[in-house]
């Protein structure tokens, strides 16, 4: 099952007669990058299209550079608008510009060092295909 982009989902483990529960998350995510500054032409693209989808760009580009200086002043100056037409922007596609940057903050992290209960680990493209256990 594929989950769309930005759907919230939840999961509910049950233990067997063990007491034993597991499960299998796969991720499709392009987080590693070289570059040291958001991609602002594309950025500037989606908040000029009409239709939505700055805010989910502009999510996935904090989530691609969290240890960016994310300021809500200077994306507006790269954008060529004011603060007040960035945060309505936002809004109308129910994002909050402080509240994406800490989830994509956390995200980030919890995928890169993990968790006492979870594990993380990269896989290829085709060894994702199939899942490790059945």
């Amino acid at each position: 099952m594929r989950v769309g982009t930005e759907e919230v989902f939840y999961v509910c483990a049950i233990p067997d007669e063990t007491g034993a529960a597991s499960g299998w998350l796969e991720l499709e995510i392009a987080a590693y990058t070289a570059a040291m500054e958001p991609d602002w032409k594309s950025l500037t693209q989606a908040f000029s299209r009409n239709g939505g989808g700055f805010g989910l760009a502009l999510a996935q580009a904090m989530f691609r550079l969290p240890w960016y200086a994310w300021r809500i002043e200077d994306v507006a100056r790269a954008l060529g608008v004011t603060r007040r037409s960035l945060q309505m922007a936002l809004f109308r596609e129910s994002y909050s510009f402080d509240a994406a940057l800490r989830r994509c903050r956390r995200l980030n992290q919890l995928l890169r060092e993990g968790d006492a209960r979870c594990r993380f680990a990269p896989m290829a493209r085709s060894a994702a295909q199939e899942p490790p256990f059945r």
